[in-house]
Parts: C-alpha cells; sequence; structure tokens
C-alpha cells in the first residue's frame, strides 16, 4: 500500500535531518582545526591556503546543508503524493486499513518528534548545530505529527478520485495505415 510510504517518509526523514546535523557538526569543527592551524610552508601560509581551497567547499556545505535538508524532506512528500497517484485504487474499503495506518505513523511521528526534541537538547553543541544551522530541516521534523496528516489526506484525496487517471489506449496489435 502506498501509505506505508508515510512511515518511511518518517524513518528516513529523521535520519536524514540527524546525519545532516552529524555532517554539519563534523564540518564545524574541521572549519575550525584547520583555521587553528598556523604553519608556514615556502611561501604560502596554510591557513590561507586552505580558505581558498578547501575552506570554499566546506563553507557551501554549511551554507547550503539546511537547504540540502527539506529538499530530501520535500521530496520524499512529493514522491508519496506522486505514488499515490500512479498507484490509485478506486476500492473503498482500503480507506478503512489506510486509517489505520495513519493512526500507526501518528503515533511513531509523534515518538520521533519527541526523540528529535530530546537529542538536540541533550547538548549545547547539538542545539547550536540544529537550532541555528538547520532550523528549516528541524522545524519539519519537530512538526511530523501534523505534516503526516496532512500528507496522508492528501494522498488519499489523490488515491481514491480527486483526479481522475488517464485512460490506457488498448492496442490491437494491427499495425497499418
Amino acid at each position: 500500500m502506498k501509505t506505508w510510504m508515510i512511515i518511511v517518509l518518517l524513518f528516513l526523514g529523521f535520519f536524514t535531518a540527524f546525519i545532516i546535523g552529524i555532517f554539519v557538526y563534523a564540518a564545524n569543527i574541521t572549519d575550525t582545526l584547520f583555521h587553528s592551524i598556523d604553519l608556514e610552508i615556502g611561501n604560502q601560509n596554510f591557513t590561507q591556503v586552505y580558505d581558498d581551497t578547501l575552506g570554499q567547499g566546506i563553507d557551501s556545505f554549511l551554507a547550503m546543508a539546511d537547504y540540502m535538508g527539506i529538499s530530501i524532506l520535500l521530496g520524499m512528500l512529493i514522491l508519496i503524493i506522486i505514488t499515490s497517484y500512479i498507484f490509485s485504487s478506486k476500492k473503498r474499503l482500503w480507506i478503512l486499513i489506510e486509517f489505520v495506518i495513519l493512526i500507526v505513523s501518528f503515533i511513531i511521528a509523534v515518538t520521533l518528534q519527541r526523540a528529535y526534541d530530546t537529542i538536540i537538547n541533550s547538548s549545547t553543541v547539538l542545539l547550536d548545530v540544529y537550532s541555528n544551522q538547520l532550523t528549516t530541516t528541524s522545524t519539519f521534523i519537530l512538526n511530523f505529527p501534523s505534516i503526516i496528516v496532512i500528507t496522508w489526506a492528501i494522498s488519499v484525496i489523490v488515491a481514491y478520485g480527486a483526479l481522475p487517471k488517464p485512460k490506457r489506449e488498448e492496442s490491437t496489435g494491427d499495425v497499418g495505415f
């Protein structure tokens, strides 16, 4: 069933936001470490060479990390809605099963939201990374319960009747003019 994808979204979204946060934390440590090295090799200063090369890549990653996280999460939502349209069904009985999946998904969403809140508030370092550098991604994860309900409603509307599915033309196998 296509609604099971909502549960997959919950876990992938949680782990995506968490992993991006770890990468941001590692990039911050790397940037701080390389800026603290005061080394002259020939006529080159290590910090200056770092700023001109790897430092630009790390700065770009840090500037785009929040956009990458929210893009992945929104992409998963769009994928759920598109999949609901492609695999739409006219059997109304499935709505009851999908309603049960919604209830399970909502319980999981609340659990993951609370776990995420606990994780980011467990230390000042994590709080700084998730609240200052990954604000949009963190807001998305912290609003999981309402987002899941809205996504479920849209996918059910799309799957069970709002948009007519295009009819396929039957091929008779005749070739000719």
